[in-house]
């Protein structure tokens, strides 16, 4: 695979991640 290739899949799980604690911490928070 293309090292571009790589660099995009990481930016999109890095930032499904981030979404995912985003919303458990809020979730965390209101509770």
């Amino acid at each position: 695979m293309k090292k571009s290739v790589w660099d995009v899949l990481l930016k999109v799980i890095i930032a499904v991640a981030s979404a995912v604690m985003g919303i458990l911490g809020g979730n965390a928070m209101n509770l």
